[in-house]
């Protein structure tokens, strides 16, 4: 079964009875709010083109949850960016033994690893990169930065890794699984960003270690900054950091 439909499986009991009240689609982050007021976020996938766009009759407003879901396994993105919203504020509201603060202090990378990091997280590189051997930052496209390496560069890399983190807009563009079958002798292999679902049964026969995500404090903030095409900057007052070990 493929990640996504593990997700699917693992959602919809969490799903049935509710509705999705609203869904907000803004240029970096998608947001929805169920009818019981619980919230979540996932990075708005777009990819250029007209299959992109959702046709006239899509709704998602008052569409019970469990069928919104099924976008997870869509090949349309906005779909599945809105899906993800949707178990996210699923998973990522229950009474877990979540663990608050940076996860960095939970793996403890130390002068003897080699990291490597998909997805270019700023306030990340310039604190791993004094404190680890090696640091190598994957990244999608054709202009890349300074100091990215393409994702075709990953294969000669990551079996190298002892730890790695991950960013969960993989789960969005199917790359995720790929990923980690290159992983060999990661002791930690971190998923993080608002996207993470926090599923720990969902990612139990996986390399994964370690969940960093959001849980949505204030759906009615959220929900504006989205609309307005905030970053996660603009998030921040109204999401609360959490963790959680698989």
């Amino acid at each position: 079964m493929k990640l996504e439909e593990r997700l699917l499986h693992a959602a919809l009991p969490l799903a049935r009875g509710k509705l999705v009240e609203r869904a907000v689609i803004g240029l970096g982050y998608t947001a929805i709010e169920l009818s019981d007021r619980r919230a979540g976020v996932a990075y708005t996938l777009f990819e250029p083109g007209c299959c992109s766009y959702l046709p006239p009759e899509v709704s998602f407003r008052q569409r019970p949850a469990d069928l919104v879901l099924r976008g997870l396994t869509s090949p349309q993105p906005l779909e599945g960016s809105v899906a993800l919203a949707v178990a996210n504020a699923l998973f990522n509201s229950r009474d877990l033994p979540f663990l608050e603060g940076d996860p960095l202090e939970l793996i403890r990378p130390g002068p003897e690893d080699e990291v490597a990091m998909i997805g270019f997280f700023e306030p990340l590189v310039k604190r791993l990169s004094r404190r680890v051997r090696h640091l190598w930052v994957f990244e999608r496209g054709d202009h890349l930065g300074p100091g990215l390496l393409p994702e075709t560069e990953m294969p000669v890399f990551l079996p190298r890794a002892t730890l790695i983190l991950i960013t969960s807009v993989t789960i969005l563009n199917r790359t995720l699984e790929d990923i980690l079958a290159q992983v060999q002798r990661a002791r930690e292999v971190v998923l993080l960003g608002p996207s993470t679902p926090m599923a720990p049964e969902v990612f139990g026969d996986t390399p994964v270690s370690l969940l960093s995500g959001i849980r949505v404090r204030d759906p009615e903030g959220v929900l504006q900054a989205v609309a307005e095409a905030k970053g996660f900057p603009g998030l921040k007052p109204y999401v609360e950091k959490i963790n959680l070990r698989v």
